[in-house]
């Protein structure tokens, strides 16, 4: 068995079906992988809907414990698992064809490396813009990964990353100390990495995130991330500013929420004044999260004021020209300063060289 899949599960049976459907349909080949599906206390009726899309299947196997976090759910299945490589994803997360084959391709070009696949929304989705904000970073950042041949832990999401079995063992597993699923990969990474290990980077290996975030679930996400982030710095005291301790004892974060807030309530007013439209005014924070118009138009709205000129790029670029123009002007100025101090200096040389009988058409004796 060369490679087992780990997913772990809570009350989400609803996707998970799909989920498993979309695992059992790949194009790797059968026998080189398995699926070992984590029950963590689920009330939903979960173990129904494994026996009833793995009856056939000898590749999907199901275990159960009492609700523990998925962290603990992820160490069972390693521990269960027949595989050399494991590859871990979320009920949440639906398959392309090509994922685990993707995979394997990877590990069998680098033996010893992590795997970091692409994670990105479902197309059933309806992408909000804040879902877009999410997807350039906050909650999935590939477009910050600078080496693709070295990623560095924070790129290891469990919705979609394989490593050797063995790494994962040696290192001690996931740490079950994190309850809830935040930080608890990233934290298993680090020990990983620290022990040698090298990550890479596959976008071909694509999986899809079936869960659509409001702001508001975000904040209470992100409120749960906090309280991991604490957690982890004391783990590790030398990740403190990576992981925002310093950062969010500043007294200046919730300002900069309220001016934020207070700017882009401002700006739907004026979006609303120049359109003649007045939509209720109660409702700032699910416009925020969810303008369809905003997210297929994108700044559609500031060029029907403006016409063809984006005033914030028209500012870029009367930017952009003004610091060519003091580069050119400072590459004058130290170039001709440079040309004078050499001049000096060579008057200089000449004079100290004629004080010595070897100046200009001095005899050598």
């Amino acid at each position: 068995m060369r490679l087992t899949v780990i997913l772990p599960t809570y009350n989400r049976s609803d996707l998970l079906g799909r989920a498993l459907a979309g695992l059992l349909d790949q194009t790797a080949a059968p026998e080189s992988y398995e699926i070992v599906v984590v029950d963590d206390g689920s009330t939903d009726g979960t173990a129904e809907v494994v026996a009833e899309v793995g009856a056939p299947e000898s590749r999907l196997r199901y275990f159960r414990q009492e609700n523990k976090g998925p962290a603990a759910a992820r160490n069972l299945g390693v521990r269960e698992a027949r595989g050399e490589i494991v590859l871990f994803t979320g009920d949440d997360c639906l398959p392309d064809k090509r994922l685990l084959e993707e995979h394997l391709r990877a590990h069998a070009g680098e033996a010893e490396v992590g795997v970091i696949g692409h994670v990105t929304w479902h197309p059933e989705l309806e992408i909000t813009p804040f879902m877009l904000f999410l997807e350039q970073g906050a909650q999935f950042g590939f477009s910050k990964i600078e080496d693709p041949e070295n990623v560095p832990a924070w790129f290891f999401y469990t919705a979609n990353c394989s490593v050797g079995r063995h790494w994962v063992e040696e290192a001690g597993g996931f740490d079950e100390d994190f309850k809830q699923a935040a930080f608890e990969d990233v934290e298993l990474a680090y020990r990983m990495q620290q022990r040698g290990l090298r990550m890479v980077y596959r976008p071909q290996a694509r999986t899809y995130h079936h869960h659509a975030t409001t702001l508001e679930q975000h904040l209470l996400r992100q409120r749960i991330c906090g309280r991991s982030a604490a957690r982890l710095w004391r783990k590790h005291p030398e990740l403190k500013m990576e992981v925002g301790v310093g950062h969010s004892a500043r007294s200046t974060t919730a300002l900069k929420l309220f001016e934020a807030a207070s700017e882009y309530a401002y700006a739907l007013g004026v979006r609303d004044g120049v359109r003649g439209e007045e939509p209720p005014l109660d409702d700032e924070l699910k416009a925020l999260w969810s303008d369809e118009e905003l997210a297929e138009a994108g700044r559609a709205w500031v060029r029907e004021v403006f016409g063809p000129v984006d005033p914030d790029k028209e500012e870029l670029v009367k930017l952009r020209a003004e610091l060519q123009r003091t580069k050119q002007e400072w590459e004058r100025v130290t170039s001709r300063r440079l040309y004078r101090w050499s001049e000096g200096l060579a008057h200089a040389g000449w004079w100290v060289l004629g004080k010595l009988g070897l100046g200009r058409g001095a005899r050598p004796r």
